[in-house]
């Protein structure tokens, strides 16, 4: 499924829990808070492969 969403800044979106999700910034960039009623990391689920939980020092 594919359903793009546009905020303009300042505006936020709710998402139902458990709902797959992915962010994209404009060409101005993007600040992004995440807000949540309980987040645990060991429980977050990534379908990329390329995100890493612990960023890898060159």
């Amino acid at each position: 499924m594919w359903n793009e969403i546009v905020l303009k800044p300042g505006e936020q979106y709710t998402l139902e829990p458990n709902t797959l999700h992915w962010f994209q910034a404009g060409e101005e960039g993007a600040v992004v808070s995440e807000f949540s009623t309980m987040s645990t990391d060991e429980y977050d689920v990534f379908t990329d492969q390329e995100i890493k939980r612990i960023p890898e020092i060159e």
